[in-house]
């Protein structure tokens, strides 16, 4: 069974992310790191840049690399997963370009923009850390089911699910074709890989996700089979999971 920790609340599970990120660094400074975007991790970024603030965590020699974005988007469109992570974590912080790895989901050639991502990524050694939130639907990044567990960047055709959800991010109604995405296999090669949820609603999802069957219909449940994967959830998200009788 995998072992995961559950927080009174979203503060202090936010603070447990950051520190996750923080010991990364401080063991491995030039560490390549993926994070995401989305509501999620809004506290433990606000916890980031706090500590970024305080002196206590040296960013400047570690590569960020970008988990996913809306096709045709860039970070000139409010509401864009790179308007988001630069407004949140990125300038905040002060990363420099040459640190940061990010999709062109404006590309002329999507398939050689994933390539880019790939061949990157293998060049800098993989992924020491990356960090996920999970989908109502049990998608990690923009990995919808029945994505394969062993694709790398790939484009992403999205689930209703994940178009209406996607909504809450923009100021007006947007219409999302499809996105780019890290792989199930980069997930997978992840020297550490971390799974953040908060909320009841999404109590369901991580049920099934840690103590479901392992498949590919649900990409979040390969976190059973990762060999350091943690899981941090607050109380509420954990709440499907601590019902008496439930194994």
């Amino acid at each position: 069974m995998l072992d995961f920790q559950v927080y009174p609340t979203y503060g202090l599970l936010s603070r447990a992310a950051a520190d996750v990120v923080v010991s990364t660094l401080e063991a491995k400074p030039e560490a390549v790191i993926c994070l995401p975007s989305g509501s999620t991790p809004l506290g433990m970024f606000r916890e980031l840049v706090l500590r970024h603030e305080q002196g206590l965590v040296n960013f400047t020699r570690c590569t960020f690399v970008g988990l996913d974005e809306w096709i045709g988007m860039g970070p000139e469109e409010e509401g864009s997963c790179r308007q988001v992570m630069d407004q949140d974590l990125l300038h905040p912080i002060g990363f420099r370009a040459e640190q940061i790895l990010f999709f062109n989901a404006k590309a002329d050639d999507l398939p050689a923009d994933c390539e880019r991502i790939n061949q990157a990524l293998q060049q800098l050694g993989g992924l020491d850390l990356i960090v996920l939130g999970i989908g109502m639907n049990g998608h990690l990044a923009l990995n919808e089911p029945g994505t394969p567990f062993d694709t790398y960047a790939h484009i992403s055709e999205l689930e209703p699910i994940t178009k209406e959800v996607g909504q809450k991010y923009f100021k007006t109604p947007t219409i999302l074709t499809g996105g780019v995405t890290i792989g199930l296999r980069h997930m997978r090669e992840a020297r550490q890989l971390v799974l953040l949820a908060s909320g009841e609603a999404k109590a369901p999802a991580i049920a099934r996700a840690l103590r479901g069957e392992v498949t590919e219909s649900f990409p979040a449940s390969l976190v059973q089979e990762h060999p350091d994967a943690l899981v941090l959830l607050d109380s509420e998200a954990a709440s499907d999971l601590l019902q008496p009788g439930l194994s």
